[in-house]
């Protein structure tokens, strides 16, 4: 019964995780924050 209980647990908390992890928002890298001046990496390209 205890053995039920704490598989249970900890596939609840691998599925919170992976839910959390797998639905946040990864377009962190792609868009760059529109109120952020362009590094200069970026200026040096242009």
């Amino acid at each position: 019964m205890k053995f039920k209980k704490l598989a249970f647990g900890v596939f609840t908390a691998i599925l919170s995780t992976s839910l959390l992890v797998g639905c946040g928002n990864g377009n962190d890298e792609q868009e760059p924050d529109p109120t952020e001046e362009p590094s200069e990496e970026q200026n040096q390209e242009e």
